[in-house]
């Protein structure tokens, strides 16, 4: 790498990284202030300061792109401003040298996006949801009030509310037929896997074929199903907070007990798309600013890189809501971002000088 890329490189990923801290303070002050109406007692205070840390964390991979885009503009409009862009062009600064940058500067964003999205925000989430319980009202993690549901082959699980260590609340359990007619169903209080079976507390059963019957087990009732604790966890949480390699596992697990979801995969193609994303962003911002020393202007720049900023996380969220109205392909939504941001790079490759 030559000292004029490394030199780009450097200023460029120190700009990105003041912007996203600046962006992420300031979120993050408006998370707490929100978060303080339902604090209650003096132990829920003593955790904002926790909680405020775990939302910084939270905020600072989400808001990656948008700070890419802001701080690599700032940082290329600086060097315009002082004329060392037109220095280093004179130095033979060309484009080749300019996509070295965006590489070496990507691998540096996508180095600190990994290992947030992958080894930090899970833990993070999971923290977080436990101190807002602490801080606030008494919250059901029951997601509708139908429950949670799990099916393998012709066996439908359903539960209300899923606790840890394994620990299920308000179960139900339906086994079918090939030809889909219902055998027996099972209700239960609540059920803990052991590792090799589940174990049912206050269990009723009822028999409908091939001879009809109906009992109540006072005493545990043990039942081994296909079914485990790790399944019924890829149906609760939120899956787009998972790491790719829980997804993937995920993803693994479901074709095995016919639980595969659009939800899954484009959580999957979300993360790849994220990542792209960074490297796009960055090439964008190259493209955006305006060379042309005789009419540069900063303030346009800026606004140019908000606007975009902006928009970028407006239409992922409209193609989002798009996706669920429509069925759109997973794969259509996850990458639609980047395509249309490859697209602004050549509407502004392109414009007028």
């Amino acid at each position: 790498m030559s000292i004029l890329t490394r030199y780009l490189s450097f200023h460029i990923l120190k700009n990105i990284l003041s912007v996203l801290m600046l962006l992420t303070v300031v979120f993050s002050i408006f998370s707490v202030l929100a978060e303080l109406e339902i604090v209650k007692g003096t132990n829920g205070i003593k955790l904002i300061p926790i909680f405020w840390l775990l939302e910084l964390l939270l905020l600072c991979y989400t808001l990656i792109p948008f700070a890419v885009l802001i701080g690599s503009v700032l940082g290329l409009s600086s060097f315009i401003s002082t004329n060392q862009l037109l220095v280093m062009h004179i130095s033979g600064f060309n484009a080749k040298y300019r996509m070295n940058s965006i590489i070496f500067v990507g691998i540096g964003i996508f180095a600190i996006s990994f290992v947030l999205g992958e080894f930090v925000v899970p833990v993070a989430k999971k923290f977080k949801a436990e101190i807002q319980l602490s801080i606030g009202e008494t919250r059901d993690f029951t997601l509708t009030d139908k429950g949670f549901w799990a099916r393998s082959e012709n066996i439908f699980f359903k539960v209300e509310t899923l606790q840890s260590n394994h620990t299920v609340i308000g179960v139900e359990l339906y086994e079918f037929n090939d030809q889909m007619e219902l055998l027996s169903m099972l209700t239960a209080d609540s059920g803990t896997h052991n590792g090799l079976a589940w174990v049912f507390e206050g269990v009723n059963v009822l028999t409908f074929k091939p001879k009809y019957s109906k009992n109540k087990y006072e005493s545990s009732f043990e039942k081994q199903l296909t079914i485990g604790p790790d399944i019924m966890e890829m149906v609760v949480h939120e899956q787009k907070d998972q790491s790719i390699f829980v997804l993937l596992s995920y993803l693994n697990l479901a074709k095995s007990t016919g639980q595969t979801s659009d939800d899954l995969y484009f959580a999957i193609f979300k993360k790849l798309g994220y990542w792209i994303d960074i490297f796009v962003l960055l090439a964008l911002s190259h493209f955006a600013v305006r060379t042309g020393f005789g009419r540069f202007s900063s303030s346009k720049n800026i606004i140019t890189a908000v606007c975009v900023g902006f928009g970028y996380f407006m239409i992922e969220k409209i193609l989002n809501q798009a996706g669920l109205a429509f069925s759109l392909p997973p794969v259509l939504v996850a990458f639609m971002p980047s395509i249309l941001l490859i697209l602004m790079i050549y509407i502004f490759k392109n414009r007028p000088a």
